[in-house]
């Protein structure tokens, strides 16, 4: 029977959501330069869906700044870019990559945006890419690459595991996890 921890186990049953939080935070690795946000563009790179995890709630928007968290697919599909400027760079035409070629949720005629449109909303301001699992997928790394080749400052948090890593110097945070603590976690050291 699963109906509590065993007798003389060190789960207490009490433990509450404090404990996950606890123990994402000694989960976290950071390495490269500490950098200070300065009215931060954080762009979310949506991952593919696999069988395994599907489609779930994730990223850092219950702690960043209003309306400083865009998402976009790995292939550039804009999802959401309200505001910013971002929808703005966003070329309009069918979403290559989107399984029925339609619209791009929030953006109007399957909005695509690429690195130099990224690029643009986040002039003079920091930039921090979240992405899940980019060892997975290669327009992730070649989406993540372009941007760090153009602003060596960026922040790069990955929320998965992470197999792929960027290049020596980066501002890089690994959460091993993409759960609310761990995205509580990331923001606490963000």
């Amino acid at each position: 029977a699963m109906a509590g921890p065993a007798v003389g186990s060190a789960v207490s049953p009490m433990a509450g959501p404090e404990v996950g939080l606890v123990a994402a935070r000694r989960a976290v690795r950071v390495s490269g330069p500490h950098r200070t946000l300065s009215h931060p563009v954080i762009i979310e790179v949506e991952p593919r869906e696999n069988i395994a995890a599907g489609r779930f709630g994730w990223g850092l928007a219950p702690w960043a700044p209003t309306g400083s968290v865009h998402r976009v697919s790995a292939s550039g599909r804009l999802l959401n870019g309200a505001g910013l400027g971002l929808a703005d760079a966003a070329r309009s035409g069918p979403a290559d990559g989107a399984p029925d070629g339609g619209p791009a949720d929030g953006a109007p005629d399957g909005g695509r945006v690429d690195a130099a449109g990224i690029l643009a909303a986040a002039a003079g301001r920091s930039l921090v890419a979240v992405v899940r699992d980019a060892h997975r997928d290669e327009q992730t790394r070649s989406l993540v690459s372009a941007l760090l080749a153009a602003r060596p400052d960026l922040i790069l948090v990955e929320m998965g595991l992470p197999f792929w890593h960027p290049p020596e110097g980066t501002s890089y945070l690994a959460t091993y996890g993409a759960s609310r603590a761990n995205a509580h976690a990331a923001a606490e050291l963000l």
